[in-house]
């Protein structure tokens, strides 16, 4: 294309200079007249948009600007015509293939001799690079401050010169506060330390991005836990940028791993001690041995530093301590001496009002003490402690209450083991108590009268004129019992129809004639006393008025057993308590020596099948009616009975 076919032919040499030398610019270049002609432009015009020279003559210059630009630009041009201004506006030049380029257009006035505007001369230069950089720039600006991670640049003096709200909040300070701030007021002593240490490797040549573990302070002095990583901008080390992560979930998970395993082998420690405990308590003898020997075993591990057993004191509703091992720094005094605070209970009397477990993880800094307890224990070695219930049935056989050097020492999967230990050790008191009660010489027997009507025999007798009489009792599963009874003076049928309307009746079946299997369960004077460790000698209801006999050991809680049975059945009373020898050996006693050798689950099993008539010919009763009765299979039940009666026999024969 000839610079000729838009310029006049008188145009003078200085003019075709101007012309070639606007042909140079690497601009756009263009002249409007005040009738928005154009009446000049250079090569880049047609270079630029893909138009000849020809077609550009002829086009309106709001063409090359996209519609809605055309308004704004108008203004612009018409704001040079009128006023004389020289303005500058971002558009973009729309291209013959309609392609929009992003452009800058900058447009001064043009004046006569009289200094009259004329037109506009300008350029338009080419911005796509400096968009593109923009549109990076606010990318990255972008990130930078919706990344949930802190972000920050410091300088050479390693102050502040950059931070997104993500780090500011980290810090707790405002951004502006920030900035000019210098980094070492914002990191603990050790992460700086480190920190430097590994700016010093970067610029060694050692590493090129550095990461550490440290911890932030925060405006208000506290510490957060951080992982870092930096690098320098450039190689020139002027800068430094780096990315901050809260991470304190991390730690807290971290912590509670850590927490996890240390009470995995604490555990592992305490179920060993128990696998001890259990093979020490085999071979007690007496209800003090076993406790000397849990105390004991307790207080000698590394776990413990003092262990006791307490029980009711019946004068005084107190604790007593029955017995103790260990060192406890005078704390069960401390805690004694608190008690004269009649509004505070200390938690081994809490244990055995309420049967629950108690835990006490900082006795220090525990509301439930008094704060002369609380002083006081500050300054012993102990921290923390535990009291479970001793129990078997309903029978309560005391407190047992450990003591630990370290807060926090119980667990509650600690505490479920302390629970089961002393399920355990209440049931093997209950075992030597038991059998001590067989081979005792004097024993405290107790008559009780009972007329309440929500126990089913009493019921029974008053209903039909009937009588009932307690042939055997044997302990069944948890919390039932399993009787068998002579009823007469009603039939079969009205007895079975009113035990299946009775809640405290759980199965009933006619053995023969008159005597009844019965499985009771909930409200039942003979179940109340069993479970609280009675011996039932004699059991009968008559005329609507039940009398039962029942032997104690000679040290037994005889109030606490009489309290409990009244409240369960106001309608009974205690009509006589007697201290009585027992007379010499007898065929009982030696019965009760041979049960001594058979497993609890052999007794049941060999008695049950003996009263139901399963010895007998014919059979009163089928193997599947006992083993149904007791709650087991059939081959469970012969496989019990061929074990208790192998036993039978080498005691009879001799092995």
């Amino acid at each position: 294309m000839s610079n000729q076919k838009r310029r006049r032919p008188e145009y003078s040499e200085i003019e075709m200079f101007e012309n070639d030398l606007c042909d140079a610019l690497p601009d756009v270049f263009y002249a409007i007249d005040r009738n928005w002609r154009l009446r000049n432009w250079n090569d880049q015009l047609p270079k630029q948009t893909g138009y000849t020279d020809e077609e550009i003559a002829e086009m309106h210059p709001l063409e090359f600007i996209p519609e809605e630009d055309r308004e704004t630009i108008a203004q612009a041009v018409l704001t040079v015509f009128e006023h004389g201004e020289t303005r500058t506006v971002e558009s973009q030049l729309v291209t013959e293939d309609g392609e929009y380029v992003p452009y800058e257009f900058n447009g001064s006035p043009i004046t006569d001799a009289a200094g009259t505007v004329a037109g506009l001369a300008g350029t338009g230069r080419n911005i796509s690079e400096r968009k593109e950089r923009e549109q990076e720039l606010q990318q990255y600006e972008t990130l930078f401050e919706t990344v949930d991670d802190g972000v920050y640049v410091l300088d050479s003096d390693l102050r502040f010169v950059a931070v997104n709200d993500a780090f500011a909040s980290m810090t707790g300070y405002d951004r502006d506060r920030l900035l000019g701030m210098h980094a070492s007021l914002v990191s603990s002593d050790a992460g700086w330390e480190r920190g430097s240490e590994l700016a010093t490797e970067m610029a060694d040549g050692r590493r090129e991005v550095a990461a550490l573990e440290s911890e932030l302070v925060r405006a208000d002095g506290t510490l957060l836990p951080i992982e870092t990583r930096f690098t320098y901008l450039s190689d020139d080390a002027d800068a430094v940028v780096g990315v901050t992560r809260d991470i304190t979930e991390r730690k807290e998970h971290e912590h509670t791993l850590r927490q996890q395993r240390d009470e995995l082998r604490t555990l592992d420690r305490i179920n060993s001690l128990i696998r001890e405990l259990v093979l020490a308590l085999a071979s007690t003898a007496t209800r003090d041995e076993v406790e000397r020997t849990v105390c004991t075993h307790l207080a000698d591990s590394d776990l413990y530093r003092f262990a006791w057993i307490g029980e009711r004191n019946r004068a005084t509703g107190s604790v007593a301590q029955r017995t103790q091992a260990g060192t406890d720094d005078g704390a069960w005094e401390l805690i004694e001496q608190g008690t004269e605070d009649e509004e505070w209970e200390r938690p081994a009397s809490v244990v055995l009002r309420t049967g629950t477990p108690e835990i006490v993880d900082d006795i220090a800094t525990d509301s439930r003490y008094p704060e002369s307890v609380q002083e006081a224990i500050a300054d012993t070695s102990i921290q923390s402690g535990i009291a479970v219930p001793l129990a078997h049935g309903k029978t309560s056989y005391g407190v047992l209450v450990v003591y630990a050097t370290r807060p926090g020492a119980f667990s509650e999967r600690e505490a479920a083991g302390f629970e089961s230990l002393g399920e355990l050790v209440g049931f093997v008191i209950d075992a030597v108590e038991s059998k001590r009660l067989l081979h005792a010489d004097r024993v405290v027997e107790l008559e009780f009268r009972l007329t309440d009507e929500t126990a089913f025999f009493t019921s029974i007798s008053n209903r039909f004129d009937a009588t009932c009489v307690l042939e055997e009792v044997i302990p069944s599963q948890s919390e039932t019992l399993l009787e068998y009874v002579h009823i007469e003076g009603v039939s079969s049928g009205e007895v079975v129809r009113l035990a299946e309307q009775t809640d405290a009746v759980r199965h009933i079946r006619l053995v023969e004639g008159t005597l009844f299997e019965v499985t009771v369960a909930g409200a039942s004077p003979v179940l109340s006393l069993v479970e609280r460790g009675a011996s039932i000698t004699k059991a009968v209801a008559e005329d609507g008025e039940a009398h039962i006999v029942a032997e104690l050991p000679p040290d037994a809680d005889v109030r606490s057993i009489v309290e409990a049975l009244e409240d369960e059945f106001p309608d009974s009373e205690l009509v006589g308590k007697r201290e009585r020898e027992r007379p010499a050996r007898t065929v009982d006693e030696l019965r009760a020596e041979f049960e001594v050798d058979l497993t609890e689950r052999q007794s049941i099993a060999l008695q049950s099948a003996y009263v139901a008539g399963y010895f007998d010919w014919p059979r009163e009763s089928t193997a599947e009616e006992v083993a149904d009765a007791l709650g087991v299979t059939s081959a469970t039940l012969h496989q019990h009975l061929r074990k208790a009666e192998k036993k039978l026999l080498v005691a009879f024969f001799g092995e």
